[in-house]
């Protein structure tokens, strides 16, 4: 080390400690800090960025939806919202079998006294909680010559009151050409009125014990392989009723409203989310599941001259309402 001699700003001398090369070894301490200057003048923009240019957006883009990137390309990500149908409320959030249906979500401003709704799917198919509606069973049903009392859509319309009758001793085919993979075939009919029955499934014959003589009952058919391909009855003796048939869930027929067997609800009065009314089977409604309003005529009074009500209609002419 060696030491070395500063004169500061006013002549005098100090010594100074640096090592063999010429590098200060002790510093002084650091100064107050000076008073800030002016700031400049601020200089010209910069010249424009690259033009980023112009990408497609992917298609159908949705509320509430986020660009992103998915599988190596743009993507609206996101859960994407189930459109709903126009004319179709919901979804049912309760269900009160004494005569209360709710619902969450705009009620539509027709929905009052007298109008009927159906209760559906999202898409506005008619659903019933415990049927297989996804075709027209009675189109199976030969020969339809054999029918003598009642309608060959009653076995398929998911009302137990209803019922078919066939002539005795023809074989009546009730499910042909099917495939529905199931070990178990419900039939609710009144077996027993002849001398034997005889059901097939598959071509495999099955002859259960008779019921009393004019009794409906429900009897399951088991024991096959395989999916259920057909299934027939033959009365021996006399003519016999078909009220239903179920494998896992009851057969109906698939139809649109308002003539294809359904649920729904006569409205009397509408509080708040809550439709009050008169539903037209004992079926629950089912909870998640949607309402649908057809268009329809809602039933109208007529009055005699002493305004006493007469009749009801849903085809009533308004205009002619003053000839009567």
């Amino acid at each position: 080390m060696a030491i070395l001699y500063g004169t500061q700003s006013n002549g005098e001398t100090l010594p100074v400690l640096v090592d063999q090369f010429g590098n200060l070894l002790a510093k002084g301490i650091d100064g107050a800090p000076g008073t800030p200057g002016t700031p400049g003048t601020p200089g010209p923009p910069g010249p424009p960025g690259a033009d980023g240019g112009s990408f497609p957006l992917p298609p159908d883009p949705y509320e509430g939806a986020l660009l992103g990137w998915l599988n190596d390309e743009l993507a609206w990500i996101g859960t994407p919202p189930v459109p709903i149908p126009e004319g179709i409320f919901g979804p049912i959030t309760n269900w009160d079998p004494g005569g209360l249906l709710t619902v969450a979500g705009e009620i539509p401003s027709e929905i009052a006294q007298g109008v009927f709704v159906y209760q559906c799917n999202e898409d506005g198919s008619i659903f019933v909680n415990g049927w297989n509606n996804s075709q027209v069973w009675s189109d199976d049903i030969e020969p339809t010559s054999a029918l003598v009392d009642g309608s060959i859509k009653a076995v398929y319309d998911g009302d137990l009151t209803t019922y078919a009758t066939f002539e005795a001793n023809t074989e009546i085919i009730l499910l042909k050409d099917e495939n529905i993979t199931a070990n178990t075939l419900r039939i609710n009919s009144d077996q027993g009125r002849g001398t034997s029955t005889l059901f097939k499934v598959n071509g495999m014959t099955f002859t259960p014990t008779p019921a009393p003589s004019g009794s409906y009952q429900w009897m399951t058919l088991t024991g096959w392989t395989g999916p259920i391909r057909s299934f027939s009855v033959t009365e021996v003796g006399a003519l016999h009723n078909i009220r239903a048939i179920q494998v896992g869930e009851l057969l109906v027929d698939k139809g649109d409203y308002p003539t294809a067997p359904n649920l729904n609800f006569r409205v009397q009065s509408v509080n708040g989310q809550n439709l009050i009314g008169v539903a037209n089977r004992t079926d629950n409604f089912t909870i998640g599941k949607y309402l649908r309003v057809p268009q329809q005529n809602v039933a109208r009074w007529l009055y005699d001259g002493n305004l006493n009500k007469v009749i009801t209609s849903t085809g009533i002419d308004i205009s002619r309402l003053g000839e009567i």
